[in-house]
């Protein structure tokens, strides 16, 4: 066989194997998302303290989830979509070292509602590598208990802080049906301010901004 006829061949055989992006493919899109990460929060400051700050446990595995509303572009290559979704459980742990030592829990839950971007890198096979950006609003509540250590005295408050938040995003799609598809991604996000609020002795525990390396499974069907 000449090199024209297997170069043909291999073409044939890639193209039965893989086919190609459709414009089928093009469209609205619904789906559900889960979301793993590892989360940590930045430029920690304090009002009313005593003594320094110890952080006990500063950064934490967190999980969440939600769903996505989307629209993938025929004549170009990108596809924009909303995200929804609450992660909880960010268990923020420090201590006021001064006189009296004081210990703060904080369980840190978070809403965020997202516009993606995403550029995708059409090709023969039915993997669509993408990357992109994030932004929208998050909504980070502070469950707060300070805990006296000398007299064992608890108290406990929320607050709420909403803020911009942005990240960037890569993965890769797989259409596994006719209009079904599967994603896996990474994305990195800041989530913005967390604020525990002013407990009753004036004491006060922030961060300026939380953000998280996020894991995302999804599931998308294409209507």
């Amino acid at each position: 066989m000449s090199r024209v006829g297997r170069s043909a061949l291999v073409g044939l055989v890639v193209l039965l194997a893989f086919p190609a992006w459709g414009a089928d493919r093009a469209g609205f899109y619904t789906g559900l998302r889960l979301v793993g990460s590892v989360a940590d929060l930045n430029d920690e400051q304090t009002t009313g303290f005593t003594g320094p700050l110890i952080t006990q446990n500063g950064s934490d595995l967190v999980g969440g989830g939600g769903g996505v509303f989307g629209y993938r572009w025929g004549r170009f290559p990108f596809r924009t979509e909303v995200e929804v979704a609450h992660r909880v459980r960010f268990d923020w742990d420090t201590r006021d070292s001064g006189s009296p030592v004081v210990g703060y829990e904080n369980n840190l839950d978070s809403t965020n509602v997202l516009v993606n971007l995403l550029l995708e890198y059409r090709n023969l096979s039915n993997f669509t590598p993408f990357f992109g950006g994030t932004v929208g609003w998050s909504r980070n509540n502070s469950e707060m208990r300070r805990t006296a250590v000398a007299t064992n005295t608890t108290i406990a408050q929320s607050t709420v802080v909403n803020n911009v938040a942005w990240g960037v995003m890569m993965g890769v799609d797989w259409g596994f049906g006719e209009n079904w598809s599967a994603e896996l991604a990474y994305r990195y996000i800041n989530l913005g301010e967390v604020d525990s609020g002013v407990f009753p002795a004036g004491d006060r525990l922030k961060a300026d901004e939380y953000v998280a390396h996020d894991i995302l499974i999804s599931v998308l069907y294409k209507w």
